[in-house]
């Protein structure tokens, strides 16, 4: 999902013109941290083990799954978070370079 963006009104002011936002994603309930981590973490770990910075910002509202998209559970692998999954492939680079 690229390029994706709400415009909202304010009823109370509709002269103002809408507000618009742009993110880059949006997942649905049926989504495994294993699909996310693929499509926006692993570019991001590739770009880091090349020498680059790179951030996952997680944000929203209270209860959507901030902690469980960052941590996950171990079983199913599918939910495994983003975290555990960058450990695990860093530690895997590490044995490769040796």
């Amino acid at each position: 999902m690229e390029g994706l963006s709400c415009s909202l009104l304010n009823p109370d002011d509709l002269d103002s013109g809408p507000k618009t936002f742009t993110f880059d994603g949006a997942y649905f309930l049926e989504s495994t941290t294993e699909g996310i981590y693929n499509d926006v973490a692993f570019p991001l770990v590739e770009s880091v083990l090349e020498g680059y910075n790179g951030t996952v910002f997680a944000y929203g509202q209270t209860g959507c799954g901030k902690s469980f998209t960052m941590q996950g559970v171990q079983d199913p692998p599918t939910q495994r978070g983003i975290i555990p999954r960058y450990a695990l492939l860093v530690h895997r680079w590490r044995k490769i370079g040796k």
